[in-house]
């Protein structure tokens, strides 16, 4: 049976690496194989198990997936989870609830079966209450999102949420509200919290709600590593579970001298209930139910006296997290909660729980003749052992505390691309002091407000008292939370507060954890093995000490020589409607728009940034702008925030003075010059007061000699016209189509002068606008041109040699990962 899970586990973990899930056809023959695979290859059949769950659970939860365009749908759901919110705009999460009588029996028995959520969007909307149902009338889509390297990958957490699919709401109607329990303390619990500095912080601990928490507050969480201290999971549940089994344990035996065998176990029942209501409080989130749920096995297995060794039980309680929720391996939580798991039981060898059960013993006993010992004796005595339990308590702590900031640490670099590297000792104070000060303190707060509540309720004490009540019960919470809150503002001050690593450094990162590990197994390795398993430790070591040799190589290679010696590539980014495009040569870049910006959210902090950092990009040369456009536009200021060395060349902005008084170099799109080896010509026009504004986009042909470029911007008809005239030598191998695929642009006289090979669109998936028009592709088709669209292709990326050009695109060859594909929504709409 062992084998059997075990196969079952490795496959789900795998599932992050797989290319694309089984057909609905093919599940059967893949059930029929595991039946005869059960008894003679128990392997086998887990991992054909894993691939026949996960596929099915995929099925029965994205089952309409036709659609590409928005469609406006009626539903009813229940609001579980608010997002994110500011003046105008809420974001909140919704449980639909499924109306059977509209569906065949197959689909009414998946959708009962199977939670599907929506992710919703609503403009000015009246008051939103978690618990809330409402009649909605929303416009949804697939939860396709940007895909880039470096960038965060909204769809595939999306799907480990159990979204499938996201809109704005148009119309809606409350149907019913019942005010839950959950929803009452949290009313009452609120303007208490508020009047705290650190108030925002416990009502994330209490609740789990982090909606208080300032931007500025969330970012010093990133930047030291200590969000997850803040998001109730396994850390706060073990604490609390921890922490009423001790009180339990010592009132009976302290207080009511209960000496029955059957205390340990009623305590057990008894803390797990807490910790459950715990559960209950935080909103049972997707997190904390996979926490609860492996707590509650290991309980349940220490009753039943089954799997006695760790490693048994905790591999059973992965096989039943997996087997409740097949996408659990998507997201971080799980790697983080059974990684800490991994490394604690790595680190605490076997017998050390049962010597610290036997220094529970009771003293030695004393021979019958033996006279009994003083009370100076007995003190020397008692003194000694306390000393030693609290000085292996200690080592203990330490020996699993050091590990777990540094493994974890990597751990979590390996999982976000990037490292804090102040989080490691600051986890290793933080960890043990919200373990052992903050969380148990606030927890017994709050119980102890709780009861004071119900009774002062019960005996009609007048608000006002209650209120006053709450702030001496939550004071000494609030003041635990004092040293916390005085790390994170030390954090913006440290050197260093952020490192992003690039995809090289995350592969040697992730090799040399896994030397790590292999070293924390060493003292399971036979004496005659041990030169082999060196080696091989040594080797997993290296490719991390040959990419920082590679990187850092200006002691290899003199600068003059790298210039035009190494191919160069172009990156068309994916910011949905919009255009980014990023020239790479080495660790130099050339940046051509830079996408748009929505209020506080910008396509550059959102993909460009990331995306530079994960290839490695730290000078930005020159950031071309084509025009003032929000899509091409909106996130220059981000862009010049973060590269302030770099030289901007657009030519709206020479004849303002939006930067007057600054240091910076602007130049306007004229003339040429050479970078790195590549040729740069700006095809510069008279610039006129009838001219919009589209067609005064910055045109630029890049050349390296043996292919060529066109970045053409948003030009229309008149402009594309106007090179045609001028007889200027348009003709290049790679086209970026003028204004996204727009009916105003690509002109058949201007197809035929560029005579692309390859023709791309920047363009998002299912965009309001239609772009490109169907229209507008026939063209290039006709003449042979090969058709690329960010929205469908994700990040295309074009790497140039002496020998031509290579393409290759994110959704298909660099990350071509089943969660990874375009996701619609909604049936197909016939055609009228």
């Amino acid at each position: 049976m062992n084998r059997f899970i075990y196969g079952f586990c490795a496959c789900s973990l795998s599932a992050m690496l797989w290319p694309s899930l089984a057909p609905v056809w093919c599940l059967p023959i893949l059930f029929l194989a595991m039946l005869i695979c059960f008894r003679k290859g128990p392997l086998m059949a887990g991992c054909l198990l894993a691939v026949i769950w996960l596929s099915l659970f995929f099925h029965c939860l994205y089952m309409h997936q036709y659609a590409e365009k928005s469609q406006q749908i009626e539903f009813k759901a229940q609001i579980v989870s608010l997002v994110s919110q500011n003046s105008d705009w809420i974001s909140f999460d919704v449980r639909v609830m499924t109306e059977l009588d509209q569906d065949t029996f197959f689909e009414a028995l998946a959708l009962n079966n199977v939670q599907r959520y929506y992710r919703l969007t609503w403009q000015k909307p009246e008051k939103i209450v978690v618990g809330q149902i409402w009649q909605f009338s929303a416009k949804l889509k697939g939860i396709s999102s940007i895909q880039n390297q470096g960038g965060f990958n909204q769809q595939k957490h999306f799907i480990s949420q159990h979204i499938i699919a996201k809109g704005r709401v148009k119309q809606a109607e409350l149907l019913s509200y019942r005010v839950s329990a959950r929803q009452q303390v949290i009313d009452a619990l609120s303007p208490i919290l508020a009047q705290f500095a650190q108030g925002d912080i416990l009502q994330a601990l209490i609740v789990g709600d982090k909606s208080a928490l300032t931007t500025t507050r969330w970012q010093q969480l990133r930047q030291t590593g200590a969000g997850h201290l803040v998001a109730i999971s396994g850390l706060h549940l073990s604490v609390v579970f921890g922490l009423f089994y001790g009180i339990l344990i010592g009132l009976s035996r302290y207080v009511f001298c209960w000496q029955h065998l059957g205390k340990i176990q009623l305590a057990m029942i008894v803390a797990a209930l807490f910790t459950f209501g715990y559960g209950y409080l935080s909103g049972f989130a997707i997190a904390t139910q996979r926490a609860l749920l492996m707590l509650f096995l290991l309980l349940i297995f220490s009753f039943m006296k089954q799997f006695s060794h760790h490693w048994d039980r905790l591999i059973y309680a992965l096989f039943f997290v997996l087997l409740i929720d097949p996408f659990a391996s998507l997201g971080a939580g799980l790697w983080l909660s059974f990684g800490a798991l991994v490394i604690i039981l790595l680190s605490v060898k076997a017998n050390t729980i049962d010597q610290q059960s036997m220094l529970n013993a009771d003293p030695v006993a004393y021979g019958i003749d033996a006279p009994a010992p003083s009370l100076t004796v007995r003190c020397i005595h008692n003194v000694k052992q306390v000393k030693h339990k609290v000085l292996q308590g200690l080592s203990v702590l330490w020996s699993i505390q050091w590990r777990l900031a540094l493994l974890l640490g990597l751990l979590q670099g390996i999982l976000f691309g990037g490292i804090s590297p102040h989080s490691i000792w600051l986890n290793m104070l933080l960890v043990p002091w919200f373990s052992l000060v903050v969380i148990p303190l606030t927890m017994l707060s709050f119980c102890l407000w709780l009861v004071a509540l119900c009774i002062m309720g019960l005996l009609g004490i007048d608000a006002d008292s209650q209120q006053y009540f709450g702030l001496m019960m939550f004071h000494w919470a609030n003041l635990s939370l004092e040293p916390f809150a005085w790390l994170l503002q030390l954090s913006d001050h440290l050197p260093l507060k952020q490192l992003i690593l690039t995809e090289a450094e995350l592969a040697g990162l992730l090799f040399f954890m896994l030397a790590l590990m292999l070293l924390m197994f060493r003292g399971y390795v036979p004496y005659k093995r041990k030169m082999v398993y060196r080696i091989l430790v040594g080797v997993l070591m290296l490719p991390i000490v040959m990419n920082k040799l590679m990187t850092d190589h200006t002691w290899l290679f003199s600068p003059s020589s790298s210039v035009g010696s190494a191919p160069w590539q172009l990156h068309v980014i994916d910011v949905a409607q919009g255009m980014a495009l990023v020239l790479q040569q080495g660790q130099h870049g050339i940046i051509y728009d830079t996408g748009a910006a929505y209020g506080e959210f910008s396509y550059a902090q959102r993909a460009i940034l990331p995306f530079l950092a994960s290839k490695g990009i730290s000078n930005i040369d020159y950031v071309v702008v084509s025009h003032d456009d929000n899509d091409h536009a909106g996130g220059l200021d981000v862009i010049l925030a973060q590269f302030p060395q770099a030289t901007l060349i657009a030519d709206f902005l020479t004849s303002t003075s939006t930067l007057s008084g600054s240091a910076r170099v602007v130049k306007a799109c004229e003339g040429q010059f050479d970078w790195r080896g590549v040729h740069v010509n700006f095809i510069h026009h008279p610039l006129t007061a009838s001219t919009n504004d589209n067609n005064r986009s910055c045109v630029v042909k890049l050349s390296d000699g043996q292919s060529t470029v066109l970045l053409t911007g948003d030009i229309e008809a008149p402009r594309e016209q106007a090179l045609l005239a001028a007889k200027v030598d348009i003709k290049a191998d790679i086209l970026l189509v003028p204004h996204h695929g727009s009916r105003t642009s690509s002109t058949s006289a201007f197809i035929d002068s560029v005579n692309p090979q390859l023709a791309i669109f920047t363009a998002g998936f299912s965009n309001q606008y239609g772009f490109p028009k169907a229209d507008v592709v026939a063209r290039y088709l006709q003449r042979g041109s090969k058709i690329l669209q960010t929205g469908h292709e994700g990040q295309i990326s074009i790497s140039f040699t002496h020998e031509g050009y290579k393409v290759v695109t994110y959704r298909h060859q660099i990350a071509p990962f089943w969660y990874n594909r375009l996701f619609r929504f909604g049936e197909s709409l016939k055609a009228e």
